[in-house]
């Protein structure tokens, strides 16, 4: 394979990962990752060097457990109970799938206010707690665009300069 497409491939995969990393069931870290294992391999394992690899390895874990994590953290720390925060989790993987991110967004809030309000009986609590897991799904999307998107020019930068 020529150095452009190793590039291109390369290059596409981490878009895509930027991308996926705000599109709900599109694992947008891991597609990064790849991308940069795929050079990686494609160069004789020359670029990007041990200690970039580890870093760019790094970071694409860390996304990875923001995505699998960002959630429900948000959402226990909004109060919601662990078994309130395990129905939003198995709420957000069935809706990922057949409603996308809209539905994840209205869904998952409003499942951890119905099964707070009637744990608690409290509307003032699982609104709190509903409000808190809207806030950490908004910002779990964005800590992993932006941990993408460090990949990508972080990458660019260790491969053109």
């Amino acid at each position: 394979m020529t150095a452009t497409g190793v590039l291109a491939i390369t290059f596409g995969l981490l878009i895509a990962g930027v991308v996926g990393s705000i599109v709900p069931v599109v694992p947008g870290a891991l597609l990064s990752l790849v991308g940069i294992l795929f050079h990686w391999w494609a160069t004789g394992y020359a670029t990007p060097g041990t200690v970039m690899l580890l870093v760019f390895v790094g970071i694409a874990v860390v996304a990875m457990l923001v995505d699998l994590f960002g959630g429900a953290f948000a959402a226990s720390q909004g109060g919601a109970s662990k078994r309130t925060v395990v129905a939003a989790i198995a709420v957000s993987l069935v809706l990922a799938v057949f409603t996308g991110p809209i539905g994840i967004l209205v869904g998952v809030p409003a499942t951890v206010f119905a099964v707070e309000l009637y744990r608690t009986e409290d509307s003032g609590q699982a609104q709190r707690a509903a409000v808190v897991t809207t806030l950490g799904i908004l910002a779990s999307a964005l800590v992993q665009a932006l941990l993408t998107t460090t990949l990508l020019l972080g990458f660019a930068l260790v491969v053109f300069l």
